[in-house]
């Protein structure tokens, strides 16, 4: 599986362990993921890189992202097999506007890579939001608040799902996607991520 990135970037780039970490919410406010993958921090040339992929139509890195995502995933020992996995969507407005899903690309190169079912249209997000990144940290939390929505249950119901973004902050956008897919009847729930603006 090769991944092409320049040795520059990869002496830049603040790699977390090969574990699963915890989505730490603050309290009062209930954390339905049961953990999170992610590449690295985001910092530096992952940042710049993230940024552009999310923000600058570059929607070619998905390959590079999707393929080191992939490997941190069969890195990762404690991991348990993954049924399917699923992008965190966009609304159809804004996804329209960008011109594809950066999530969703990843996650199709990720299940190519894997072996792994890719369901992009089981989740959805059913209402606009405004956009997370021009809202406080007390705001995103509850921004998202029901506005995902399962396509088709029974496609969800006890399975282990790998959730698939690309930056992870306050955490509010995974957890409100892990909430509706357990309460579809997903058994266990893991984010995969390639950069947290978190200390891990």
């Amino acid at each position: 599986m090769p991944i092409y990135i320049c040795e520059k970037c990869v002496g830049e780039i603040d790699y977390y362990k090969n574990s699963i970490l915890s989505l730490n919410l603050p309290v009062g406010i209930q954390n339905y993921c049961d953990g999170i993958l992610c590449v690295g921090r985001y910092s530096d040339c992952l940042k710049e890189a993230v940024r552009k992929f999310k923000f600058s139509n570059k929607s070619s890195y998905y390959r590079v992202f999707g393929k080191l995502l992939a490997l941190k995933i069969e890195n990762t020992r404690q991991l348990d097999s993954f049924d399917i996995i699923i992008p965190v969507p966009l609304y159809k407005s804004r996804q329209k506007q960008r011109g594809y899903n950066q999530a969703e690309l990843m996650a199709e190169q990720i299940a190519e890579t894997l072996k792994i079912p890719c369901g992009k249209n089981l989740l959805i997000k059913s209402s606009a939001t405004k956009s997370q990144s021009m809202l406080k940290r007390t705001e995103r939390l509850l921004n998202l608040e029901d506005a995902f929505m399962v396509v088709n249950d029974g496609l969800i119901a006890n399975k282990n799902i790998l959730l698939i973004d690309d930056i992870l902050t306050t955490g509010s956008t995974v957890n409100q996607c892990c909430k509706t897919l357990k309460r579809a009847g997903a058994e266990k729930v893991i984010a995969g991520v390639i950069a947290t603006t978190r200390n891990y």
